[in-house]
């Protein structure tokens, strides 16, 4: 169940969208924690940039900024249609689209691209029960094709391992049990043109422990980083 308060109305790509990212680890680069032994070089450089934006209050690393390029703008262009597509396959009447998820006591956010409101709780008013949604439109067919032929979780972890913990953490920041990743091309016949990948967090619990203890050593190097330049 995802706490409300968590559902912000902070818009994609946003200049409040930059701002609350600072010193805040987010899905999109939480592969970069998920070495196979532990946290890696990579890992402590990604840490050391999220722990230097904290204390300088701003990102000097365009590698961290999103590409603004033909491709990218062609995803832009056309995730919209594919979460209606999605939408539509599902029968859902309600999708939170492209919403900064965070708890404000945390560095840690993610901005799926859709959040599949099931329903809400009997028990806690205050929470709603939600899938969250990726969304992948890659312009060029070899990247495409290949996301196309995935079919489980397991297979788009051995073809690109970032998306499926990008996944996984959206889904752990979402507090869900189910979330969904989705590539879609419109300019492929209708039937062929998306793939819809369901991931169940029962089936993939070792993965989820995996990423909460990688998140909480992160954590720890993060706090040691900022506490060196603390005045």
């Amino acid at each position: 169940m995802l706490h409300k308060s968590h559902i912000s109305n902070i818009e994609i790509y946003s200049e409040e969208w930059h701002t609350h990212r600072l010193g805040r680890f987010t899905s999109s680069r939480i592969v970069a924690l998920m070495g196979d032994t532990g946290l890696t070089k990579g890992s402590l450089s990604y840490i050391d940039q999220k722990a230097g934006e904290f204390v300088a209050g701003q990102n000097n690393s365009p590698e961290d900024e999103e590409i603004d390029d033909e491709n990218t703008a062609w995803g832009v262009q056309y995730e919209p249609e594919a979460l209606q597509v999605f939408g539509h396959s599902k029968g859902i009447k309600f999708i939170v689209v492209r919403k900064m998820i965070y708890a404000p006591d945390t560095q840690f956010s993610s901005t799926p691209d859709g959040i599949w409101m099931i329903e809400s709780s009997l028990i806690k008013e205050d929470h709603v029960n939600v899938a969250s949604i990726e969304v992948k439109c890659p312009r060029k067919y070899p990247r495409f094709m290949p996301l196309y032929r995935c079919n489980t979780p397991e297979q788009l972890r051995k073809y690109e391992s970032r998306y499926y913990w990008q996944v996984l953490d959206q889904m752990d920041n979402c507090n869900s049990v189910v979330g969904f990743f989705m590539c879609y091309h419109p300019l492929f016949p209708k039937g062929k043109n998306m793939k819809v990948i369901e991931f169940r967090k029962i089936d993939l619990w070792d993965d989820f422990r995996k990423l909460q203890q990688r998140k909480q050593q992160a954590l720890v190097k993060f706090q040691e980083a900022v506490a060196e330049f603390r005045i």
